[in-house]
């Protein structure tokens, strides 16, 4: 497969080293496995793991480092290391767990992606070909997947082709998640076509057609809107005259701002137009949506909320005060990895996109053979693309987490193209030109002393969110754990009774403090307390959707109809909310409290008759 540098030795050890070497990029793919179909077997999950640090633990042994330089070590470092908390804030782990060995077994694909011996080339036609296979399952089973929300022209021509052959379904993907996984790969797949020959040209071109039509149909605009934004960025680099570039640029996105903004003002003059204003219901119930998200994870803020499926119940519970899931992700990359992570993971994935298009620059600036800068291009672009779709959508951090692989495989070939710029003279010579990198050091000093004077000065407000966020843990963990008996749940809620009360001594307008307490009393029908409660918080944060709708049921509850209806009217999904009430009219009138069930009845009544 490949020649070993010290085969010379004749030693078994080195010989067996070499064929295990040989087989790196497989060593993964056990783990992700064991992620992706949740195996939370022990014996299992210890066996995919020791598989994904073997060929760590041999090049260390024999070739005295465990990787190549990586150029986002420390990133991924603590994004695995963020994993760790992501798991221990879950209110359930083992919801948590998968997505946390597919966030391994990805990381470990992308180290053994840059280590492997195998030509760049040959990585990115397995990337466009495990593409192609997903996309041929996607198109072929279109019409068997049975997607009720899927309509329009798009849809139904994925159903006419997708009833071309037999039911053969055995998984069905989310379009949104089929569309992240083949995106990366389409710049990937035109340069492979591009550098071929004859048929193989032909071959490969029928590939990438099959990919872009398994994205369009999945309906997916954000990987429309990515692949886009990426093509303009592939023609601009094609224009040599930089102030040439820089004018198309700004010229371009005026124009599409232009359109955009008039095609804004010509739905809201009246105009029917499908296509705006589909994006604009989107655009409105996804901000509605991160509004939200961010409000949840000022609960949250170190540890975040837990890993994967975890968003669902909590979002529910806390934000929407639902006790049914509604919706399973937050939809933005940043946000998932707030929410899933915390602060440390939220600071891993910015720092690793930032060392990331530092790299990408670089080996711009040192520059690259003319195959090779193709397909380098193809690679961070196709990266691009999968950023920008974060921007609106993140299946890599939900139960789609089947993605992440390929979102790592895409930067681990980016990385391992452009290593190709450095060559081992030119990183000794950048080694004793440089042997210190002074601006590394300034700006880990300069961390350490804006962390010192921000704990020395803000200290009061940083130990209130910590107290806030674990309170919150623990009245989650009561809550919802699935594993907790009566006793267990009644010390979970003091705990976090006592961190939300240690939280108010130190900030007494602590929104969060007022507004969980206030949700407690509520629940145990102390309507009074909770009312005292949540209009503290609703002065501090008077948008809040959870803040409004607890505030609006208190007063509700305590037959303050005209103080709730204001708070009531404010909240989103106005047409939900009089089902919900109808909801606990009954619920009320069951439990024999006639006059709740009353006040209930009245607010629907009021809040269906426009004010």
């Amino acid at each position: 497969m490949f020649s070993l540098r010290y085969r010379f030795l004749q030693s078994p050890l080195v010989y067996f080293a070499d064929q295990i070497l040989a087989l790196e990029l497989l060593w993964p793919f056990p783990l992700i496995a064991v992620g992706v179909l949740q195996i939370l077997e022990p014996l299992v999950v210890e066996a995919a793991i020791v598989l994904a640090v073997l060929p760590w633990a041999v090049r260390w042994l024999v070739l005295g480092r465990p990787t190549r330089q990586t150029f986002m070590g420390g990133a991924l470092a603590l994004l695995g290391a963020s994993g760790l908390v992501g798991v221990w804030a879950s209110y359930d782990p083992n919801l948590s767990w998968p997505l946390f060995l597919t966030l391994l077994g990805s990381m470990s694909l992308f180290f053994a992606l840059i280590n492997t011996y195998i030509s760049p080339e040959r990585l990115s036609s397995g990337l466009v070909m495990a593409a192609a296979l997903v996309a041929c399952y996607f198109v072929g089973q279109y019409n068997h997947f049975n997607y009720p929300l899927e309509v329009g022209q798009l849809a139904d021509l994925g159903r006419v082709t997708g009833s071309l052959l037999p039911t053969l379904v055995f998984f069905t993907p989310h379009p949104n998640a089929v569309a992240s996984f083949l995106e990366g790969t389409v710049f990937l797949g035109l340069v492979t076509a591009w550098g071929a020959s004859g048929g193989k040209r032909v071959a490969w071109g029928i590939v990438v057609a099959l990919i872009v039509y398994a994205v369009l149909i999945s309906g997916s605009r954000g990987a429309w809107v990515g692949l886009t934004v990426a093509g303009a960025i592939w023609g601009l680099l094609l224009i040599p005259n930089r102030g040439l570039r820089l004018a198309v640029a700004g010229a371009g996105l005026a124009a599409v701002t232009s359109m955009v903004l008039a095609a804004v003002w010509l739905t809201r003059s009246g105009w029917t137009i499908p296509v705006v204003t589909s994006a604009m219901d989107t655009a409105a119930s996804r901000l509605t949506l991160y509004r939200n998200s961010l409000y949840l994870w000022s609960d949250y803020p170190f540890t975040g909320i837990g890993l994967g499926d975890a968003f669902a119940l909590v979002y529910s519970r806390y934000q929407l005060l639902l006790h049914v899931p509604f919706l399973t992700y937050s939809h933005n990359l940043f946000l998932s990895a707030a929410l899933g992570l915390g602060i440390l993971g939220l600071v891993a994935v910015i720092w690793l996109l930032i060392d990331f298009y530092a790299f990408v620059v670089r080996v711009g600036r040192v520059g690259l053979s003319q195959p090779s800068r193709a397909l380098f291009r193809a690679a961070w672009l196709g990266t691009t693309v999968i950023v920008v779709h974060g921007l609106i959508d993140s299946p890599q951090f939900s139960s789609s987490g089947w993605t992440m692989p390929m979102l790592f495989a895409v930067f681990g070939l980016t990385v391992a193209i452009g290593c190709r710029a450095f060559t081992e003279l030119e990183v000794k010579l950048d080694r004793e030109h440089h042997p210190v990198n002074y601006r590394v050091w300034w700006v880990i000093g300069s961390l350490i002393v804006v962390l010192g004077v921000t704990a020395t000065f803000f200290w009061r407000p940083l130990l209130s969110a910590w107290y806030v966020n674990m309170g919150s843990i623990y009245q989650t963990e009561a809550d919802l754990s699935p594993g907790l008996d009566d006793t267990a749940r009644k010390v979970a809620t003091t705990k976090a009774i006592i961190y939300f009360e240690r939280a108010l001594n130190l900030n007494p307008a602590s929104p969060v403090s007022n507004r969980r307490l206030g949700m407690m009393a509520l629940s145990w029908n102390q309507f009074n307390p909770a009312a005292e409660y949540l209009e503290k918080a609703h002065r501090q944060e008077s948008g809040n959707q959870a803040t409004l709708k607890a505030l609006g049921l208190a007063y509700l509850w305590l037959d303050r109809l005209d103080e709730a209806e204001p708070l009531l009217r404010q909240l989103d999904n106005q047409g939900e909310l009089i089902k919900e009430l109808g909801t606990w009219s009954n619920w009320q009138e069951s439990q024999g409290q006639i006059k709740l069930s009353q006040c209930a009845k009245e607010m629907a009544h009021r809040l269906s008759v426009e004010p």
